[in-house]
């Protein structure tokens, strides 16, 4: 009897050792989920470029920009969406709106340029604040990439640089 009690006791720890080493493992495994998770997710909304520019205050950018205020239309697989352009580059653009598209998304656009005239290109999400709060957003919106665009829109464009300097 005593023998049978001392193999139902080693049994007995055993699953419980058992039990342990499955729960700290399960519990390994999720953590590093969780922070690979958490990494993944901040740098699609706020990439190392456009992190580094806003902490440092300054521009990492291959072209400068300059202020405008052009209507655009952003023709997406849901339709229309209407914005603003509020500056621009001859490689890209930033475009305030409600609902940033997401982030690697390609799309055509239109922009309402000066005298009225459209200026047309084929750009790409590069980087968006939909995810920042609300109370740290000075102006909602997605950074964008041209990916194709005409050379008479790309002088325009470079336009705006002679008559804002």
């Amino acid at each position: 009897m005593t023998h049978h009690r001392v193999n139902a006791m080693v049994s007995s720890v055993t699953l419980v050792f058992g039990l342990i080493v499955f729960c700290l493992g399960f519990l390994a495994v999720w953590l590093v989920y969780y922070f690979w998770k958490v990494n993944t997710d901040s740098n699609l909304d706020h990439p190392a470029s456009a992190k580094a520019a806003q902490s440092a205050g300054k521009e990492n950018r291959e072209h400068p920009r300059v202020d405008i205020h052009w209507p655009v239309s952003m023709e997406t697989p849901d339709g229309t969406i209407r914005a603003e352009v509020k500056n621009i580059s001859v490689g890209g653009a930033f475009i305030c709106c409600e609902k940033p598209l997401p982030i690697g998304e390609t799309f055509r656009l239109t922009m309402m340029g000066p005298d009225k005239e459209p200026v047309i290109a084929t750009a790409k999400v590069a980087w968006s604040n939909v995810n920042v709060p609300e109370d740290k957003v000075i102006n909602r919106g997605m950074g964008v990439r041209f990916i194709k665009m005409s050379d008479r829109h790309i002088r325009l464009v470079r336009q705006l640089f002679q008559e804002s300097g």
